[in-house]
């Protein structure tokens, strides 16, 4: 297969070896690429339990790594008015949050509490 020169090609597109066996073009030199890793997000998040006035949100971090939010509505008890309802982004507040280490196998995810933080 031949290339035109003349023709654009997406830089990221580097088909020297497997996805796993690439490293990202604008990582650092010195470091090692980190084996890829799909985004089980979605996933993590139909399977987590939650209350039923409960939103889940998550966010893969690194590796197999995940940031977990349980989001439920505000008390509207010292509100004025507490029949008027106002964006999800501020009537809704974080219940709970947790890191999770998350490995997809042949039988499904295995979600287990991810480190903690140092104090």
């Amino acid at each position: 297969m031949t290339t035109d020169s003349n023709e654009a090609q997406d830089p990221r597109q580097d088909r020297t070896g497997p996805p796993q066996a690439r490293s990202p073009r604008n990582g650092p030199t010195f470091a090692e690429p980190q084996p890829y890793v799909l985004d089980l997000s979605t996933e993590i998040v139909s399977m987590i339990p939650k209350a039923t006035d409960e939103r889940v949100t998550c966010r893969w971090i690194s590796g197999h790594n995940y940031r977990c939010n349980w989001w439920g509505p505000q008390s509207t008890a010292s509100y004025d008015n507490p029949a008027m309802a106002g964006l999800t982004v501020t009537t809704h507040r974080v219940r709970r949050s947790q890191w999770l280490h998350v490995i997809k196998t042949d039988k499904g995810l295995v979600i287990e509490p991810g480190p903690r933080a140092p104090r």
